[in-house]
């Protein structure tokens, strides 16, 4: 062997684990396995990933019962369609409303109506206390839609004298036209219509008359021919609607119109 022998070429490197030198490939290498390690994420186990399976099932389950409606055929199974039923009225029944007109009685058995409901001759009315009679016609009062007829049933059921109380409780006041006048200027006074409704009135500005109507102001349109009455219930006059106007008049007017008419009837 000669001087030269320690560096001979042939001479096959240490391994790594024999030298206490890295060669700078070697040191690089090992800390990419030593950064892989430490990003990589922790290992999940079996038991736990198994159990967020069924978690995430159950609750997509769930949002599809709430988020999906149901099909028709299951709502018209559910819910019965209502059965069909035709009212067929009794044998002998009459008709819901009552086919005869209401009258309001005055004195000497003298009624008034409507005039849309009146006509000439005889014909059948209903008065306050629900009862049928039979009366014939007088006169109409076409400008103010009221007409007044005259019947033997009515005139044997009044008293004589107003301010008494008729069977069917009607009690009349002759009040003279000043207290007429100023009972309906201080809205003392009320109507009773058709409809059994109570209604504030007080009379228009315009007190001249020749004819004894007024107009009349009221809190609500009138159903048919109304009773003018006081605060304690006392009938003072009658009220009617008629062209968009409501008119009222006294008692004692009214019954004087009516004598009129029939001493002018031949």
């Amino acid at each position: 062997m000669g001087a030269d022998d320690e560096f001979d070429d042939d001479i096959a490197p240490l391994p790594a684990y024999e030298r206490d030198w890295r060669h700078p490939a070697e040191v690089h290498h090992e800390a990419r396995l030593r950064h892989s390690v430490e990003a990589a994420p922790p290992p999940i186990g079996r038991r736990f990933a198994m159990v967020v399976g069924m978690v995430s099932l159950a609750v997509s389950f769930s949002l599809l019962l709430v988020t999906v409606p149901k099909g028709l055929s299951s709502t018209s199974a559910e819910v019965p369609s209502p059965p069909t039923t035709v009212q067929v009225p009794a044998k002998g029944a009459g008709p819901a409303e009552n086919p005869y007109p209401r009258a309001f009685a005055v004195d000497g058995g003298v009624l008034v109506m409507d005039a849309r409901h009146a006509r000439d001759g005889r014909q059948t009315v209903m008065v306050g206390d629900g009862r049928r009679i039979s009366a014939t016609h007088i006169v109409t009062f076409s400008e103010h839609c009221m007409a007044a007829l005259s019947s033997e049933a009515a005139l044997a059921s009044e008293t004589a004298q107003p301010g008494d109380a008729a069977p069917d409780g009607t009690r009349w006041s002759d009040l003279d036209s000043d207290e007429f006048a100023y009972l309906g200027s201080e809205g003392m006074l009320h109507v009773v219509d058709g409809s059994a409704r109570r209604i504030p009135a007080r009379l228009g500005l315009s007190m001249d008359t020749t004819d004894g109507w007024l107009p009349l102001d009221t809190d609500g349109l009138l159903d048919g021919v109304g009773v003018i009455e006081t605060a304690d219930g006392e009938t003072v006059g009658y009220a009617m609607r008629c062209a968009h106007e409501t008119w009222a008049i006294r008692y004692a007017d009214l019954v004087q119109l009516v004598s009129d008419a029939r001493g002018a009837r031949p």
